[in-house]
């Protein structure tokens, strides 16, 4: 901008000192040599503009910038000349033979350097259109011409030379507004501002050459000749700022069709119209030529309407084939999100729904006419969603993010529910948030899914830990009781002893054999159980005799305890299977003997409750702590008290007495004190409730 203010102001300085002069002066050669060098000189500053503009240009922009210069450097050429020749001879030469010998010789090198600029790239500049604007123009300058009866003016008054020489003149400055006109029409956005300077300048040059050209062939208004011969020189000036101008281009520059070049062609017509009306008023007769223009300018005005209509069409017809073709993508989309498995919703920035599909109102309980304007603050935690909110606005850029995550969210009859949603932003071209796009998909029972599958493998891993104990266990029991057995019978076998020694070891193996034989029968049966196999023989018992059977079979064991009962009297038969009860007997009278080993009393009790009899085992040993209960019942499970020395067993006897009395349909509990002791009660129907299922297990 710098450069183009020092060139503007040097510019108007020339100007203004040589049309001061011009104006002052008499018409004689001193005046036309002034003349001549005021148009070198702005012809010069052309010539460098345009040849360093070319020189930073590339492509089809640097040949018309270097078409341009050419056209300046021709007219400093020929002012020189002109100049050299007044020196000479002391006058200028014959206007019609020289003067307008100057303009003419630059003309067509600015014509072509006007025709090499690059055109608007847009839909609209088709050939047709272009060759309608170009004619329309060139016919109404035709057509003022021939209205003024330029042509037969020449001839009139000058010779033959002369008049041939005039008409070319008129002719190439026709060419070059025309040109200038098509040009300026046409001009790109990136070259506009710089084309136009230049573009006035040549526009310039040929007004007033024709004016001047006018003036010399009616010998009228003289004083207004050497002003007028003057014009290429205020022409070339607009041409030398024009390559200075500083192009900026602006934000959305691609989008900016103004409606003036559209109007450029019709500027023609209204000089027609105005030319028409003066030589109407004046009554002067139209000529053949001006006719002739007047019926062409009729005809590419119809060809130019025909056109409009044509393209209206088109455009009327894209419009609809655009249109049916959004309504079927809309449509197709609008179906797609309808019928989509996941909820899906546009959520405004205020957190408000905007749109909602079917499947997210039927997974919020609510219609779409309800979802619809609502908040998300109804279905959704609010401070949850309000912080995922302002995590996207804080980007405030046009980059694609997307939030997912699993959280709660409540229907409309406040239920709750798990659900996985994913949001994204849509954003407008400056990036701030238009509105948000989210997908909901109820995933309830998949997180229900894969928490009973985490239950499920931490259980398969604590029986895993709990197997691996037995084994460990059982393995040492077998080992201890097989011991004893190998080292008694080596004792036997390889010593002399007494008879009563003898039975004594013999009771030993025997009370180890049995023990083996226990552990082998508990992990046979668990295993018979948890395979289904297990049988009962279910039939009419007489409960009170069982438990004194197994009371006294118990008794035989110890020493140290008295087991004594309190059964009630007169009670009806049970139904179930002996040999099974009778385990159940032999194990809680077994576990009530080990778990007090320093002796006591134990109870054994019966008594009928309902359509059941109700048998209960009660010791006074150390009693079991209240959070082992629950546990007590479990597959490998056994209270380990270290104040009663090592318990031995399978931690299976609880577990399989459980299995057997459900499986007689009827229910085993315990209550337990620490320090008071333990009391089992189980119980067995009197009448065949047992279903086929638990006879079978």
């Amino acid at each position: 901008m710098r450069s183009f203010s020092i060139a503007a102001v040097v510019a108007v300085a020339v100007l203004v000192a040589t049309t001061a002069y011009i104006l002052a002066s008499r018409a004689d050669s001193s005046t036309d040599l002034v003349l001549d060098g005021g148009q070198a000189f702005t012809a010069v500053g052309a010539l460098v503009t345009c040849g360093w503009l070319a020189h930073r240009s590339s492509g089809r922009v640097r040949l018309a910038w270097v078409a341009i210069a050419l056209s300046a450097g021709i007219a400093v050429l020929v002012e020189i000349g002109e100049a050299a020749v007044i020196l000479a001879t002391g006058h200028g030469p014959r206007f019609l033979v020289g003067a307008d010998f100057g303009i003419a010789a630059a003309v067509p090198a600015a014509i072509a350097g006007l025709l090499l600029f690059p055109a608007e790239d847009h839909p609209y500049a088709n050939p047709r259109r272009t060759a309608l604007d170009v004619a329309m123009i060139a016919l109404s300058l035709i057509f003022v011409a021939s209205a003024l009866s330029l042509p037969q003016l020449f001839i009139r008054i000058a010779s033959p030379t002369e008049s041939w020489i005039g008409v070319a003149s008129l002719a190439l400055d026709f060419a070059l507004l025309t040109v200038v006109s098509f040009v300026l029409r046409r001009s790109p956005t990136t070259l506009r501002s710089r084309l136009l300077f230049m573009l006035g300048g040549f526009a310039l040059m040929a007004a007033a050459d024709c004016g001047a050209v006018l003036v010399a062939a009616t010998g009228q208004l003289d004083a207004l000749r050497e002003l007028l011969s003057a014009g290429p020189m205020y022409g070339f000036i607009l041409v030398t700022l024009a390559p200075l101008w500083p192009e900026h281009r602006s934000a959305g520059a691609d989008d900016d069709m103004p409606l003036w070049p559209d109007l450029i062609p019709y500027a023609g017509c209204a000089a027609v119209a105005f030319t028409a009306i003066v030589i109407s008023v004046e009554g002067q007769p139209m000529t053949i030529y001006a006719a002739a223009a007047a019926g062409g300018i009729a005809a590419t005005l119809l060809g130019s309407h025909l056109l409009s209509r044509s393209e209206a069409r088109e455009l009327l017809r894209a419009s609809l084939q655009t249109a049916a073709k959004l309504r079927e993508q809309k449509s197709v989309l609008d179906n797609l999100i309808d019928h989509a498995p996941q909820g899906v919703a546009s959520i405004g920035p205020d957190r408000r729904i905007k749109n909602a599909n079917p499947r997210l109102a039927s997974m919020l309980g609510a219609s779409t006419a309800i979802l619809a304007g609502a908040s998300t603050d109804d279905f959704l935690p609010a401070d949850y969603v309000a912080r995922v909110f302002r995590s996207f606005a804080s980007g405030g850029d046009n980059t694609t993010d997307v939030y997912e995550s699993d959280c709660q969210a409540r229907r409309a009859d406040k239920g709750q529910f798990w659900v996985h949603w994913s949001i994204a932003p849509i954003r407008k071209a400056d990036g701030s948030i238009d509105y948000f796009i989210a997908t909901f998909e109820d995933v309830t029972a998949k997180r229900e899914s894969d928490e009973l599958s985490a239950a499920n493998l931490a259980q398969l891993e604590k029986l895993n830990l709990l197997k691996s104990e037995f084994v460990s266990m059982v393995s040492h029991e077998f080992r201890t009781a097989l011991v004893g057995i190998q080292g008694f019978s080596e004792l036997i076998r390889d010593q002399d002893i007494e008879a009563s020694e003898m039975k004594v070891l013999a009771d030993e193996i025997y009370n180890d054999s049995q023990r083996l034989n226990r552990m082998i029968t508990e992990m046979l049966d668990f295993d018979r159980l948890e395979a289904g196999k297990l049988q009962l023989q279910l039939r009419p018992l007489d409960i009170n005799r069982l438990v004194r059977d197994a009371v006294e079979h118990a008794a035989v064991t110890t020493k140290k305890h008295v087991i004594s009962t309190s059964l009630e009297s007169d009670l009806p038969d049970v139904v179930g299977d002996a040999d099974r009860l009778t385990q159940v007997m032999t194990n809680l009278l077994s576990n009530a003997i080990k778990y007090s080993p320093n002796g006591g009393d134990i109870c054994v009790t019966s008594r009928l409750d309902g359509g059941m009899v109700e048998v209960a085992v009660r010791d006074n040993g150390r009693g079991i702590p209240h959070e082992f209960v629950s546990r007590l019942f479990g597959k490998y499970e056994r209270y380990e008290d270290h104040h009663a020395g090592k318990i031995i067993g399978t931690g299976l006897g609880l577990a399989i007495t459980r299995q057997i009395v459900e499986m007689h349909g009827g229910r085993i509990t315990v209550e337990s004190v620490v320090g008071q002791g333990s009391e089992f009660r189980f119980t067995v129907p009197v009448t065949a409730t047992v279903s086929a299922f638990t006879r079978s297990a």
